[in-house]
């Protein structure tokens, strides 16, 4: 007999259990990309990625001349072998500077994007949370990583929004 009431509550506790989870869904990427703010980031990122271009640019265009004159040299038969082996240092060198100098610049604009994106994401997790806790849910996951979603389910988006204006 209370084999039969032990298997009947163990039966009964995941049922009411899970009929006091509340789950809600999010699509954060979306609601990042909805506020002034990653319109701002977005833009001062392309006014830096702007500037890092025109450097390299610059860069670029000298390493060309120097391609060139050293291409000049070369054709001509009285040019000494010590000049050709110094301008192909340097054209080693300029080449080198170009790839560190655009590995930098990369480095730089992920490191920007990270410094802007951080507060706007936090902003919009923070928002997401104070709506899960007026709502009472027991998680916000993330809808990029679900496979099958019941109607059970709460989309936040709209409510969290609502929270960002």
């Amino acid at each position: 007999m209370i084999k039969k009431i032990i298997i009947a509550i163990l039966i009964a506790l995941p049922l009411s259990v899970a009929a006091q989870v509340k789950i809600g869904v999010i699509d954060l990427q979306t609601l990042v990309t909805e506020t002034p703010e990653f319109t701002e980031a977005q833009n001062t990122l392309k006014a830096s990625q702007e500037k890092y271009q025109a450097d390299l640019q610059g860069l670029q265009e000298e390493g060309q001349r120097a391609l060139d004159k050293y291409n000049k040299l070369k054709e001509d038969a009285t040019t000494p072998a010590g000049m050709l082996e110094r301008h192909e240092q340097e054209l080693t060198a300029i080449s080198q500077k170009i790839q560190q100098t655009a590995q930098l610049y990369d480095q730089r604009l992920q490191q920007q994007e990270q410094e802007l994106m951080a507060p706007i994401v936090d902003k919009v997790q923070k928002a997401a949370q104070a709506v899960g806790q007026e709502k009472g849910l027991t998680c916000i996951l993330p809808t990029a990583a679900l496979i099958y979603m019941s109607t059970d389910v709460i989309d936040v988006n709209p409510l969290v929004k609502e929270k960002l204006k």
